[in-house]
């Protein structure tokens, strides 16, 4: 992957919108995930500086069990000395545009769907996916390895990711690592939720709140059985939640309508409202993993 360095200039404006972000670009970066890889930039400098951008990112998605690439709107924004004057809506339109003739989908998330709207993006309805845990995966020590930012560790993510696949037929992610190592910077800013459970060579991305199992993804070139998978977790807790469709788990799950007061209520920092441009045709319930969302 490319190591070229985030624009600084970007960067800077990156940072007056959302401070925490070129720090997450940056860590993902230092462990060879390079933004500037994936991340097509639209930009406007005034005076000298960057005062406005729109990214787009190609993901390759797995929808209905049919391998797709679509276009993924990201990190859009106006310096708060600019806004309300118009340039938001022109980057968007020059991203668009050049996004046209590349793919026929875009997807993007956000907290403000009512100025998506008017390009033609219309919301999208996802859902969480609940069941039981049997009491004999249940037990107080977590089970796998926590994955560490060293050499060795690095090139088994690297594998993994490179050779993964999506974590849902119905819709599920086949992106290969840059927008899955930013994600985990920007939600935790580390590691510390991803766990390698080396019989199945999977990685898992998890977490234990109020004895609910919180299953963000699962990375590997098979997904395991619901029942192997849990016994390799070995988490101490009750329920599982899955934030993606679980079709590759097993049956037996409930899905539940995922929005961004239950996301709030939930205490989900992460979440905001898909939205997609173009075809998307997707039969039942689903989600698109929380490290997919760029």
């Amino acid at each position: 992957m490319s190591s070229s360095t985030l624009d600084p200039g970007l960067a800077a404006l990156l940072g007056r919108v959302w401070p925490r972000l070129p720090t997450g670009v940056a860590r993902a970066e230092g462990l060879g995930f390079a933004w500037t890889a994936v991340s097509t930039p639209f930009v406007r400098i005034e005076g000298g500086r960057v005062m406005g951008h729109v990214g787009i990112i190609e993901l390759p998605l797995v929808v209905g069990g049919r391998r797709m690439r679509v276009g993924s709107i990201h990190a859009v924004c106006t310096d708060p000395e600019r806004r309300g004057r118009g340039l938001g809506r022109a980057l968007m339109q020059e991203a668009l545009a050049a996004a046209d003739e590349r793919v026929d989908t875009l997807v993007l998330t956000t907290l403000i769907p009512e100025f998506y709207a008017a390009f033609g993006f219309r919301p999208v309805r996802e859902h969480a996916f609940t069941r039981a845990l049997p009491s004999s995966g249940r037990r107080p020590s977590a089970g796998g390895r926590l994955l560490t930012e060293g050499p060795q560790d690095l090139r088994l993510l690297r594998r993994l990711l490179a050779d993964r696949a999506p974590v849902s037929e119905r819709f599920g992610s086949r992106e290969d690592g840059v927008a899955f190592t930013i994600a985990l910077m920007l939600t935790w800013g580390d590691l510390s939720r991803v766990r390698y459970h080396a019989a199945l060579d999977v990685l898992t991305v998890h977490e234990v709140r109020e004895r609910t199992l919180v299953l963000y993804d699962v990375v590997g070139a098979a997904i395991p059985p619901f029942e192997e998978l849990t016994a390799a977790i070995g988490a101490d807790a009750e329920r599982m939640v899955a934030f993606f469709a679980p079709d590759r788990l097993g049956e037996g799950w409930t899905a539940e309508p995922w929005d961004q007061a239950r996301a709030a209520a939930h205490g989900d920092g992460w979440f905001a409202g898909l939205m997609a441009r173009g075809p998307l045709a997707v039969e039942g319930e689903f989600m698109l993993p929380p490290l997919s969302r760029t």
